[in-house]
C-alpha cells in the first residue's frame, strides 16, 4: 500500500459503506488453515533481538521485504547483498520464513537517472540478471519470491503487455536457478474504479503464470465484509486458470489516521483485525500479510505513517499486533468451520466461526449491525479463556455461559477438544450456540 492521494476522491465518491455479513461459504467438511498462515510486511527491518523476539511473541510465521534493485546493484556491476543478508539470516535464526518481492527499476538504466516503475524493454537483460543473481544469493534461504508489487497501479508505468513479457521472463530467470522456491505472481490491489479484470486476464493468457506457485493479492478495501467480498470477486476471475485456492493476501491493512478512506479508529482496529483475518481465512485464502509492522517515529500527516500493528519500533505499544497475535496463534494449523446463521433462535446477522486444533479450539463470534444479542454458549474441552482482543488479556470463563454478542469480536479459546462438528448430518458437537 503506498500514496495514492490523486484518486482517494473518487474512492470515495464509487465506494458506498456495506455492513451486512458476507457468505464464507466454508465447506461442510470444514476448512484448512495451513501451519504457515501468517505474516507481517517489513517485519524485521530494525534487525535487532527485541523485534524478532516480539515476532516470535506474535506466533507469525512470514515476513516480507521489497529487494530492492537499486538497493542491491546501485551501480551497474557493483553488487551487494549485505543488508539483505543480515535481514534474511536473523529471520532464518528466528525460525521465520522470508517472502522477496523482486522489483522495481534501477536509477541507472533510464538517460535521466531516474526511477520511472519501468523497464524498457533494452534494459530486460540487466533486470533479469538482477533476479538470477538475487534469487541464486538466496537460494535455500528465502522461501518464496513474488513478480513485482501492484503492476496496475502506480508502480508500473509500461503497457500491460510489456508487464506480461516482464513477469513471464522473470518467471522463466528464477526457475533457471531455484526449481523449488514458492513462486507468486501479480500483486494486485482493487484499483480505483474496479479489480483490473483485463490485466489479470492478460496475465494468465499470456502465459506468465505457467511457473508461478500461487497469486498474490492486496484487497484494501473499508471494512472486512468489503475485504472478503472483493477477495471472492478476485477468486472467481483466478479460479478459471486453477488459482481460486492459490491465494496469497501479501498485503491487508487499515490505516487508524490520514486520509485514506479505508482508516479506522485506534480503537475500532483490533476489531478490524479479527474480522478481517476470519472472514479471509474462512474464504480459503492460503496466506495473509498483514500491512505494517510498524508505525514510524516521526509520522506525518499522510495514512501511510499509521498502518503499524505497534506504536513504532521504539514503543512496542499494540495498536493491533495482539488482535493479530490471537489469529496468528489460534488459525493455524487449524480447521476452519462457520456456525449456521439463523439456527437456534440465532440472528442472521451473527458471524461465528471455530477453528478446531489437534490441542483445543477457537470461538470468534460478532454481530453485524446496531445492538447485540444474548448467545448461550456451550463449550468442549477445558480451560476455557476469553480473550481481550485489544490487550490480549485472558479471563477465565465457565464451559456454559451467556454472553452479549456484538460488533467487537468474542474471541473465546479452549483445551483438550475432542469434539465433530459434522454439517451434512446436522450433528453439532463442539461449541453449542443458541440465542436468548
Amino acid at each position: 500500500m503506498k500514496n495514492f492521494k490523486t484518486v482517494i476522491l473518487l474512492f470515495v465518491i464509487l465506494i458506498f459503506i456495506s455492513c451486512s455479513s458476507f457468505n464464507s461459504s466454508v465447506p461442510p467438511q470444514g476448512r484448512r488453515i495451513d501451519s504457515d498462515f501468517s505474516g507481517i510486511v517489513h517485519a524485521g527491518s530494525t534487525n535487532t533481538i527485541e523485534e524478532f523476539e516480539y515476532l516470535n511473541y506474535l506466533g507469525v510465521s512470514w515476513i516480507l521485504h521489497t529487494f530492492n534493485w537499486k538497493r542491491i546493484e546501485s551501480q551497474q556491476g557493483n553488487w551487494n547483498f549485505q543488508s539483505y543478508d543480515t535481514l534474511v539470516d536473523n529471520a532464518n535464526n528466528a525460525k521465520l520464513k522470508v517472502l522477496g518481492v523482486l522489483a522495481y527499476d534501477n536509477d541507472w538504466i533510464h538517460p535521466d537517472q531516474k526511477r520511472h516503475y519501468y523497464i524498457p524493454p533494452e534494459r530486460m537483460p540487466d533486470f533479469l540478471e538482477y533476479v538470477r543473481r538475487t534469487v541464486e544469493h538466496f537460494k535455500g534461504r528465502v522461501d518464496a519470491w513474488c513478480i513485482w508489487n501492484e503492476p496496475n497501479f502506480f508502480f508500473w508505468t509500461g503497457t500491460d503487455e510489456e508487464f506480461f513479457a516482464l513477469a513471464r521472463q522473470t518467471a522463466d530467470a528464477v526457475r533457471e536457478v531455484d526449481s523449488d522456491v514458492i513462486l507468486l505472481g501479480g500483486a494486485f490491489n482493487r484499483n480505483v474504479f474496479e479489480l483490473p479484470k483485463k490485466m489479470i486476464i492478460g496475465l494468465f493468457e499470456s502465459g506468465a503464470m505457467e511457473k508461478v506457485d500461487a497469486i498474490a493479492f492486496h484487497p484494501y478495501e473499508l471494512n472486512a465484509n468489503r475485504v472478503v467480498r472483493l477477495n471472492e470477486q478476485f477468486r472467481q476471475i483466478v479460479e478459471q486458470y486453477g488459482f481460486g485456492n492459490k491465494i496469497w493476501i501479501t498485503e491487508i491493512g487499515f490505516p487508524t489516521g490520514g486520509w485514506y478512506p479505508t482508516k479506522v479508529s485506534e480503537k475500532k482496529f483490533p476489531s478490524a483485525i479479527i474480522k478481517t483475518c476470519t472472514l479471509l481465512a474462512a474464504s480459503g485464502v492460503n496466506k495473509i500479510f498483514w500491512y505494517d509492522m510498524f508505525d514510524p517515529v516521526n509520522r506525518s500527516k499522510s495514512s501511510e505513517s499509521f498502518f503499524g500493528l505497534v506504536r513504532s519500533n521504539e514503543d512496542y505499544t499494540s495498536k493491533g499486533s495482539e488482535a493479530f497475535r490471537l489469529c496468528a496463534m489460534y488459525f493455524s494449523d487449524s480447521i476452519c468451520y462457520e456456525y449456521p446463521s439463523g439456527q437456534n433462535n440465532l440472528p442472521g446477522s451473527l458471524n461465528a466461526f471455530w477453528f478446531k486444533r489437534a490441542d483445543g479450539g477457537t470461538l470468534v463470534l460478532w454481530k453485524d449491525g446496531l445492538g447485540s444479542k444474548q448467545v448461550a454458549l456451550k463449550l468442549p474441552g477445558t480451560n476455557h479463556v476469553q480473550h481481550n482482543i485489544e490487550t490480549g488479556n485472558e479471563s477465565r470463563i465457565n464451559s456454559e455461559i451467556i454472553i452479549n454478542a456484538g460488533g467487537e469480536p468474542l474471541f473465546i479459546t479452549w483445551q483438550n477438544d475432542n469434539s465433530f462438528f459434522e454439517k451434512e448430518t446436522e450433528i453439532y458437537e463442539g461449541p453449542e450456540l443458541r440465542g436468548r
